[in-house]
Order: structure tokens, then C-alpha cells, then sequence
């Protein structure tokens, strides 16, 4: 099992100008397992990502890729997929992931979808604040299709977006438990998409879900903190949980 931690706990830094590759150390030093990258948060990914795998591996940090896009887009195949495959294979990942998308209209052939992925890397959906690709039976059709298809296809289960569309967390759960192959965990403040300070002072029960996904899952954190003590706190309170 990892625990990762998302580049998004480090906004106030991004919003300052500092890159991915300098969370690293930080990271390290509160115990994670890996790294989730966003991909928006690279000024220009081919010139970051050889420095950024680089310190990765020395630090002994699994990388993951958060992708904000679809891998269906008007129920064809994202034409970009190829392109953020080779970021993929460039950043020698371990995961990527996407939004589902527009798949209800798609008429292709599934099984071909996911030729141009480089091998050894994991393959995920997660829900979104949307209602294209944040609908629990929206993702299960496409996961039931794609197992159907022979894709080697996962899901990401992100808590704080359930609240956001209207579903419960812990129906969710249980009904994706048996695709979820990786978790984001955060809390909403219930005003909008608005994330809480920290896990405990939202508007949902995060330890709850835990008994619905397999022993080992992996899970990331993925909401702002500024300061490392916080980050420490709410790494350990998560793994006396999702273990």
C-alpha cells in the first residue's frame, strides 16, 4: 500500500511560483510513499520532468499523474490522449489518471482505447464536480465496459466530490468498491467545492468508506495545507485508518 500525497496540498507554493520538483523533500520527510503531480501545475512539463523524476527517484518517491481533462470528449476518444501518454512515459509514472467524460455517446471500439499507454502504468477514472463525470452510475457503466472489453481499467474514489454532486460517500463506496484501486480523501466545507481545513472539521464522515475498499488501497491526500506540522498530523490520522 502508498500513501501519496498530492501537489495540491502545496497550492500556497505553486501560487507563489515554486515547481513540483521542490515538494519532493517535503514529501518525503512526512513519511508518503509517492508523489501525485498535477499535470496543470507544470509551466512546461518537458523541460521540468527530467529534474522532477530525477529527484523523485533519489528521494525513492512513486509518481503519479492527476490529468484535467476527459478520455471521452463528445463521445470520441480525447484526441490529446496520445500526447499525455509520452507525458506518462516521460515521467516514468506509476498511475494516471483521468475524467471519464462524455462516454454515454461513444460508438467506437473500447478495446482499442488504450493502445498508445506505455506499459506499467496504471490506468484510473475518477468523478469529478460534474454532472458528466461525476455521476456514480455514469463511471460503474464505463468501468463495466471496459472490464467487458479487456481494459485494465480503475477507479479513483474522491470523497470530497461526492458531496459536491449530490451522492453519499459511503453508497458510493460500497456500490465502486470493486473497481476502486486508489483514493483521494479530503473534506468539504458544504459551501460549494470549498475544501476544509482538515479532514476532521468537514462535512463528511471520511473514515467511514474504509471498511467498503480492499485491505491496502492506496491513498493520497489531496487538499491545501500550509504548514508541515498539519500535513504530518493528517498523514498519521490517515494511516491509523486506511491501512
Amino acid at each position: 500500500m502508498d500513501y501519496i500525497i498530492n501537489t495540491l496540498v502545496y497550492a500556497d507554493r505553486h501560487a507563489k511560483g515554486e515547481a513540483q520538483s521542490e515538494f519532493l523533500e517535503d514529501i518525503k520527510k512526512l513519511g508518503a510513499d509517492g508523489v501525485e503531480a498535477r499535470l496543470e501545475y507544470f509551466n512546461d512539463i518537458k523541460d521540468e520532468a527530467p529534474k522532477f523524476v530525477k529527484r523523485a527517484k533519489e528521494l525513492d518517491l512513486k509518481i503519479n499523474l492527476s490529468v484535467p481533462d476527459e478520455l471521452f470528449v463528445d463521445g470520441k476518444v480525447n484526441p490529446k490522449l496520445e500526447t499525455y501518454f509520452k507525458y506518462g512515459k516521460m515521467l516514468k509514472l506509476n498511475k494516471i489518471k483521468f475524467n471519464t467524460g462524455d462516454f454515454a455517446h461513444f460508438t467506437g471500439d473500447l478495446a482499442h482505447v488504450l493502445d498508445a499507454l506505455p506499459e506499467g502504468i496504471e490506468f484510473n477514472v475518477e468523478n469529478d464536480q460534474t454532472k458528466l463525470s461525476g455521476r456514480s452510475q455514469h463511471i460503474l457503466t464505463f468501468l463495466q465496459s471496459a472490464k467487458e472489453a479487456g481494459l485494465n481499467v480503475g477507479y479513483v474514489y474522491d470523497i470530497g466530490n461526492w458531496l459536491v454532486t449530490g451522492e453519499d460517500p459511503d453508497i458510493v463506496a460500497k456500490k465502486l468498491a470493486p473497481y476502486t484501486r486508489y483514493i483521494h480523501l479530503k473534506n468539504m466545507t458544504g459551501i460549494g467545492n470549498n475544501t476544509s481545513a482538515t479532514l476532521d472539521e468537514g462535512k463528511i464522515n471520511w473514515r467511514t468508506p474504509a471498511a467498503y475498499f480492499k485491505t491496502g488501497t492506496d491513498v493520497a491526500l489531496e487538499y491545501p495545507m500550509s504548514q508541515f506540522e498539519r500535513r504530518a498530523s493528517e498523514l498519521a490520522v490517515v494511516k491509523n485508518v486506511y491501512k
